[in-house]
């Protein structure tokens, strides 16, 4: 039976299967996180922009936490095991098959976090906690991002393996979810908000403009270990 196994989970990487959903599992910030097809396997990329944030925040407690297309989990639970004081996180996601994912991974590190089935592009404004006038939060999101032309560039058991609505956005408008949350951050938040995004390398300028354009200051770009720009902070000041 553990040979027929084997061969089995053998077969599956001969076929280019990525190693992560043959042995069901993925690590994240030296954590084990359950991964299958339903949710994108964590990057070491992501873990730079987590990293950024728990460096921006390291004395600050209480904040609210909104991880936007959670997928695994890995990012709210990274957050919430790095720095339990940082306060309340709302998770979302529009596939309901990976919140059941990310709930796993919340309960097998033993931390508190809030999952809602959101689809954004269709509802754009969800509901949150009444916040006040001095509230402080976080919007933390790696979203779909890879143009569809740019497919060629991924590698194939990329494609052929991990969720499609994880990664692909239209050619003709590739900011399509940070508009999404732009708009979301305009109509629900208060106080101060700092937005931390995983971003596409070849439109960074694109991004740039797009949130100069929407009023967020304090813009800060980053390379990631690659040296590619991939991920980006900003800051928008909600006074209602």
């Amino acid at each position: 039976m553990i040979y027929k196994k084997l061969i089995k989970k053998l077969w599956e990487l001969k076929k280019n299967r990525p190693i992560q959903y043959v042995i069901g599992k993925a690590y994240f910030f030296g954590m084990e996180f359950i991964v299958n097809e339903n949710v994108f396997i964590p990057r070491p990329e992501t873990e730079e922009l987590v990293y950024w944030i728990l460096k921006d925040h390291k004395n600050t407690s209480n904040i609210k936490i909104f991880d936007i297309g959670t997928g695994s989990g890995c990012i709210s639970i990274t957050l919430k095991k790095k720095k339990p004081e940082i306060g309340h996180i709302h998770a979302i996601d529009f596939d309901q098959k990976a919140l059941d994912i990310a709930r796993k991974n919340a309960k097998l590190h033993n931390v508190k976090i809030s999952f809602k089935k959101v689809d954004l592009l269709k509802n754009s404004i969800f509901s949150i906690p009444k916040m006040n006038k001095k509230s402080v939060s976080i919007i933390v999101s790696n979203p779909p991002y890879v143009r569809l032309s740019e497919r060629k560039l991924l590698h194939p058991n990329i494609i052929q393996y991990e969720p499609f609505q994880a990664l692909f956005v239209p050619d003709e408008d590739p900011l399509i979810f940070y508009k999404k949350i732009s708009f979301w951050i305009k109509k629900k938040l208060t106080g101060i908000v700092y937005v931390y995004f995983e971003i596409n390398q070849f439109i960074y300028l694109d991004i740039i403009h797009f949130l100069k354009k929407k009023g967020f200051l304090n813009i800060k770009i980053r390379k990631d270990f690659q040296g590619f720009f991939r991920m980006i902070r900003a800051v928008y000041y909600v006074d209602k």
